[in-house]
C-alpha cells in the first residue's frame, strides 16, 4: 500500500488531503483483510506465551500439562536477555532432553556451561547426555572436571567406571572402583550394592 501511495503521489502530484485519504484507505483495507483472513493472535503471541509459561511455573503444573515446545521457546528468549538465570538453564536443558531434542539439549548445555562452567548439576547432566548419545570422550572430559572439583559426587564417579568398562580400560575401572570403595567405606549397604553391580569379591 505504501508503494502504491507513493507512486500515485509522484505521478499525479496530488494535494496532501487526497494523498492522506488514499493512504489511510489502503492501510485500513490491508489491516481489515489481515484481520478477517489472518490470525490476530500473532500480534500478541509473545505476550500470551509469556503469561502461559509464567502461569505454568506459578501453579506447579506437571510438564505433561503444557507443550514442552512452548517452554523451550519461552526460555530461549528469556535466557537470551538474561543468561545468568541458572534455574532457567536447568529447566531448558532438562525439557529439551525429556522431549527428545538431544541436539538442542547439547547446544543448550554448552551455552549454559559458558555462563556456569563449574556448575555441578549442569556438568553431570550434560555428561549423562553425552554418554547416552555415544560421545564417550566428551562425557569423560566433563566427568573428569566433576571428579576434580567435586570428588564426592558418587554418580559421576560411577559413570567414569562405566565408561572405562565400555572402553575396555579395566585397570582404570578397577582404580576408580577402589577409590569409590574408599569414599564410601562406612556405607556397607552401598559397598554391597557396588560389589554386586561390578561382580566384585
Amino acid at each position: 500500500s505504501d508503494l502504491l501511495s507513493a507512486t500515485y503521489l509522484i505521478t499525479n502530484k496530488l494535494d496532501k488531503k487526497k494523498f492522506a485519504f488514499l493512504f489511510l484507505f489502503l492501510s485500513f483495507s490491508t489491516f481489515s483483510i489481515y484481520f478477517v483472513k489472518g490470525n490476530i493472535e500473532s500480534f500478541f503471541y509473545e505476550e500470551n506465551l509469556k503469561k502461559k509459561i509464567e502461569n505454568f511455573f506459578a501453579s506447579n503444573e506437571k510438564l505433561a500439562d503444557i507443550q514442552p515446545e512452548l517452554i523451550i521457546i519461552y526460555l530461549q528468549k528469556k535466557l537470551k536477555k538474561n543468561p545468568e538465570d541458572i534455574q532457567g538453564w536447568m529447566i531448558l536443558t532438562r525439557t529439551s532432553v525429556i522431549s527428545g531434542y538431544h541436539q538442542k539439549a547439547d547446544l543448550h548445555y554448552k551455552s549454559a556451561l559458558k555462563n556456569f562452567p563449574h556448575n555441578e548439576n549442569l556438568l553431570l547432566e550434560y555428561s549423562i547426555l553425552l554418554k547416552n548419545t555415544n560421545q564417550t570422550n566428551a562425557a569423560m572430559k566433563h566427568l573428569s572436571i566433576i571428579k576434580k572439583k567435586f570428588p564426592t559426587n558418587i554418580k559421576a564417579r560411577e559413570l567414569i567406571v562405566d565408561l572405562y568398562i565400555k572402553n575396555f580400560e579395566s585397570s582404570n575401572a578397577q582404580q576408580e572402583i577402589k577409590e569409590l570403595l574408599e569414599l564410601k567405606e562406612n556405607d556397607f549397604k552401598y559397598i554391597e550394592k557396588l560389589k554386586k553391580k561390578y561382580s566384585l569379591q
